[in-house]
This record gives C-alpha cells, sequence and structure tokens, in this order.
C-alpha cells in the first residue's frame, strides 16, 4: 500500500493496480432458497476497503475517463452520490490526484461521511429533500447549480455515462466470470441503482442463456413503479431513470419488489446464516426466493453489494417495544 499518495510518482499505475484487486470478487454458496426449493449464489461486492463494490466503479470511471482525455491531473472531479460511491471516489481522487466534491444529504451513514472525510473529499449537503423527487432530485438540483457556477469541474455522471457499465465490462466481468459455474445457473437477479453492474453481468449471462431479473425496492420509479421514499440507498430512483440502465431495458426479464421491512428481514435471514449485507442485498435475497416460488428456476445467482456494517443495526435491530419484550423474558 502506497504511504504517501499526495507523492505518488506513478498514480495511473497505483490506481490500475488496487482497481485489479477490488475487481477480484468471490463467488460464495449462500445455501438454500424458499424452503429448499431452490440453491442461492453469491457474487460478494464488500471485500473491498470500502466494504463496497462501488471500489470498482470509483476507480474505473476515472481511469476511463484520462484514457479517453476527459480528466486531466488535477482537475475537481464532482458527483452525487447517497454514499458509497463517494468513499471510492474520494479514494480514486487521492491516489489520481484530483480533488473531489461530493453532493450528499443528512441521511449519509455518519460512517462513509467520515471516511469521505479523512480522505480530503468535501462534502456539499443539500437542505433537504425535494417535495417530489425526494433526496435524490435535490442532490441533482444542487449539482446542476455547482456545475453552473464552476464549470471546470469534471463530473463523472453515473446515471447516464457509458464509461459506467464500460468499467465493468473491462475490470469485474473477466475477474468474476471464471467464478461462475454458467451450467450451473438456471436464473440470474440483481438489484439496480445506475445499473451499471446489472448490464455488464446481463450481457454476460444472457449470451449463454440464462435470463436476468431485478429485484428492485417498492418506491421506485425505475422500472415504472409508483415513486416513493425509502431508508434502503443505493437501489432504485425515485426521480429519474438513469440512462445506463433505460438504454438496457431489453436485458430484463422481469423485476420484483420488496418493501424496506421485507429488505430487512432478508437481511436478518442472511445474518442467521453468518452473511452479514445491507438493505439492498436483502432486497435481493428477496427477490431470489420469490424467484424461485414463481418461476421454474432453482438455482439462482445474485449479487450482494455491501457489508451491513456501513448502516449500524438499522436493519439488524429491533424496535425499542419489540427489544423491550425480548429482553423481558
Amino acid at each position: 500500500m502506497i504511504q504517501n499518495w499526495d507523492r505518488n510518482e506513478h498514480p495511473l499505475h497505483a490506481a490500475r493496480t488496487m482497481l485489479a484487486d477490488f475487481a477480484d470478487l468471490p463467488v460464495l454458496d449462500c445455501g438454500p432458497l424458499a424452503h429448499g426449493r431452490g440453491r442461492l449464489r453469491a457474487i460478494f461486492g464488500m471485500t473491498t476497503t470500502e466494504s463496497s463494490f462501488k471500489s470498482i466503479l470509483g476507480f474505473g470511471i476515472l481511469l476511463l475517463a484520462y484514457e479517453k482525455g476527459l480528466l486531466r491531473r488535477g482537475q475537481t472531479v464532482i458527483e452525487s452520490t447517497s454514499g458509497s460511491l463517494g468513499v471510492s471516489l474520494a479514494l480514486a481522487g487521492r491516489i489520481l490526484g484530483n480533488p473531489v466534491e461530493l453532493v450528499t444529504d443528512g441521511n449519509i451513514p455518519a460512517i462513509t461521511r467520515r471516511k469521505i472525510e479523512l480522505l480530503g473529499a468535501r462534502l456539499h449537503f443539500v437542505a433537504g429533500p425535494h417535495p417530489t423527487g425526494g433526496t435524490q432530485q435535490a442532490r441533482v438540483e444542487l449539482l446542476e447549480e455547482l456545475l453552473a457556477a464552476r464549470p471546470d469541474l469534471h463530473w463523472t455522471n453515473q446515471n447516464d455515462s457509458e464509461l459506467n457499465p464500460a468499467t465493468y465490462r473491462r475490470w469485474m466481468v473477466p475477474r468474476v466470470a471464471p467464478k461462475l459455474d454458467l451450467s450451473w445457473i438456471d436464473a440470474a437477479i440483481f438489484v439496480v441503482g445506475t445499473g451499471g453492474h446489472f448490464v455488464a453481468l446481463s450481457e454476460l449471462l444472457r449470451a449463454n442463456g440464462i435470463p436476468c431479473y431485478v429485484a428492485d425496492r417498492v418506491g421506485s420509479a425505475t422500472f415504472g413503479g409508483k415513486p416513493g421514499p425509502s431508508v434502503l440507498r443505493g437501489i432504485g430512483n425515485q426521480n429519474t431513470v438513469p440512462a445506463v440502465i433505460g438504454s438496457a431495458m431489453h436485458l430484463v426479464e422481469d423485476v420484483y419488489y420488496s418493501n424496506d421491512d421485507e429488505a430487512a428481514q432478508g437481511v436478518r435471514e442472511l445474518a442467521a446464516r453468518g452473511i452479514y449485507v445491507g438493505g439492498t442485498s436483502g432486497i435481493a435475497f428477496r427477490g431470489a426466493t420469490t424467484l424461485v416460488e414463481e418461476t421454474t428456476a432453482r438455482n439462482v445467482l445474485t449479487f450482494f453489494p455491501d457489508r451491513g456494517d456501513l448502516y449500524g443495526d438499522q436493519f439488524l435491530g429491533a424496535s425499542p417495544a419489540e427489544e423491550a419484550v425480548r429482553l423481558a423474558v
């Protein structure tokens, strides 16, 4: 590990080396689904320094921008983020010599905020949610104000940039594909935020005759649902359909929805198996269970984006009333 990134003489090489390691994700057996009717394997995205697979995107989208002449050393990078991508952009920017500014909201997990601050990135907080578009739309509007005032900023534009899925095609798929037994997989189901990893993985799987589904949250408008709030972060969209997934709808076989409570149930069931993940992974698990219950698929592949400790006990803990009952027993 480089001790002083500010004096790194070979920043691009250092970033590429770290990214190659980040992209080498494990694929693990997670046990039975739907009372033994099926079985689940998951690509685990939380084996990196920030506990999230977004380290792949944060590094890759900047390295590709360098290759295409869109970004120069010393230029400030800006993005709207709910947290995890912000950490990886802050780290990548620190190594590459690009200051990073992030537009976020007050719901960002405290540990994520502290990681970003320690990496030297600047945070811009929205005053509150947009009346109809929630915190996502509020962040978009603040981002647009900053870009208008400072046109020299480099906006990574994770929602709409082709560099998003290109990152996963180039770095993640070649590392993960040899670990997948394609003959075992009946179907795959992934969560979608911008859709970059969904697009890259689905292209591989569908080319081998494997249908790919989406597990989304109630309140997401990405696939035509009614927009609404959620405690979940990094999944679904309340205000817009990112071009990354909007241009790849042909890859989506069907969509299965779960609400916040069902996401928490999924997190707790996985924790009972010794698998500690966040709420989006709970949605993926619930979606995989429904897929087995409602289709002929039995062997299912999914993707767990991050570790649950990013969110404290938000999904593992009980309500105060439930906890009082439990302790009284």
